[in-house]
């Protein structure tokens, strides 16, 4: 990278600090809704309820699938109302979620916990801030979603910390209302000071929009209905089906491979590593060469740590599978995010990428259990790699024609101005 990008990098950072770190802190407060963090209280809540690991996992699905139809609709809300406004809401559910979380006391309160945690949470929560980034900037949009990304392996850091910290001196319900309070007492907050529009922000809000590559505003119907969804659609199931399946079923790959838990659990700080060098440098890729261009090879590149897994004889290739994982993985979201802006405008955004997020969340269901069944099938291990291995590849090769669609027509038609106001 030159001197001068970097140079650019930094003045960008340090004019809009505010408003991307409010997106930061969106991404990191995702956290109490996403799988990572509840799973760590699975043993407490199964041992409550009475439950087995498959009574919770049928719960948790159920819950998660609710979740994904629900943000269809839900997810146009941010299309029509401005972003502090539906930020203090979503904020104010997430609270909701967390406190109800912490009173659960059968099996059907718990299925509203997750159902509730997994909208808020890991749906609203993700879908706000990865909206915002896109429609409020253009030419730094990739940098933007890149940087905002980061909450999540933060979260990943330090929450789990949090949370086992307290689990030893603790009820696990009081830390989740401990949850409840941080949330309320740092976002609200943050979102009153960080999520108004300021100087350089070149991208729209609700009221000012920029349209497609085509000149055209997209409604989600259009999208939907059109054959190019068909040929988009995998660059979003792939990375969800492909890498869940890998964490899900990472134990009895690293049985399977022999590898010792502790070595394999040391992976996981090189994964979180590269995962953020990997967010930065695809968000600095997108800007420089748009995600039409970019996002289908990253997507395509999911394929290689799934064919290094299958390759480890060694605590190096331990080290090298997680490397590049985590490289890859990190810079899915950040690429994948601003394709919906770049092709269909920012005036339907929001109801736009709630389907696209619907989609992830399905396949992160159909995963684990499709992978689940191959194994309980007996199949071999080339098989499971097999199949992991080729819906990225077939994902990145069709997406890659229908970013080519429409592609001669000029990007820079329908774009309106906006007034320097909060959007």
């Amino acid at each position: 990278m030159s001197a001068f990008n970097i140079l650019n990098n930094i003045a960008f950072i340090t004019s809009q600090w505010r408003f991307l770190l409010f997106g930061l802190l969106l991404a990191f407060f995702s956290s109490p809704g996403q799988t990572f963090f509840i799973s760590l209280f699975s043993a407490e809540i199964r041992s409550e309820l009475n439950l087995s690991h498959g009574d919770f996992g049928l719960i948790y699905a159920a819950g998660t699938l609710s979740s994904a139809v629900t943000i269809i609709f839900l997810g146009r809300l941010v299309d029509i109302i401005r972003l502090r406004t539906i930020a203090l809401a979503v904020i104010i559910g997430l609270a909701f979620a967390t406190s109800f979380f912490s009173l659960v006391s059968s099996a059907v309160m718990l299925g509203f916990g997750i159902y509730f945690l997994r909208l808020a949470g890991q749906g609203m929560m993700s879908h706000l801030y990865a909206t915002a980034m896109s429609r409020r900037y253009v030419a730094e949009r990739g940098r933007a979603v890149a940087i905002a990304t980061q909450g999540h392996p933060l979260s990943e850091v330090l929450m789990p910390a949090f949370a086992l910290l307290l689990l030893a001196v603790m009820d696990w319900r009081q830390i989740w209302q401990i949850t409840t309070i941080l949330i309320l007492v740092i976002m609200i907050p943050a979102t009153l000071m960080f999520s108004g529009r300021k100087d350089g922000q070149d991208g729209a809000g609700v009221d000012g929009v920029r349209a497609g590559r085509d000149g055209q505003h997209w409604t989600t119907r259009q999208v939907i209905f059109q054959w190019r969804f068909l040929l988009l659609a995998g660059l979003v199931i792939a990375p969800s089906f492909t890498s869940t399946g890998l964490f899900f079923h990472q134990i009895y790959f690293a049985d399977l491979m022999q590898v010792p838990l502790p070595l394999w659990a040391s992976g996981y700080s090189i994964y979180a590593a590269l995962s953020i060098c990997g967010a930065l440098i695809g968000g600095i890729m997108v800007d420089r060469f748009s995600a039409t261009v970019i996002a289908p090879v990253i997507v395509t590149l999911l394929a290689l740590p799934v064919f290094l897994l299958g390759q480890i004889n060694s605590p190096f290739m331990v080290w090298v599978y997680f490397g590049c994982f985590g490289l890859i993985q990190g810079g899915v979201y950040p690429v994948v995010t601003p394709i919906w802006a770049e092709l269909y405008g920012t005036r339907h955004l929001g109801s736009i990428k709630a389907v696209m997020h619907a989609l992830m969340v399905f396949a992160s269901a159909l995963s684990p259990a499709g992978i689940g069944l191959m194994i309980d099938a007996g199949l071999p291990l080339n098989a499971l790699l097999l199949v992991m291995g080729a819906v990225p590849i077939m994902a990145g090769g069709l997406g890659h024609f229908g970013c080519l669609a429409g592609k001669t027509i000029g990007k820079h038609k329908g774009t309106q101005t906006l007034p320097l106001e909060d959007k």
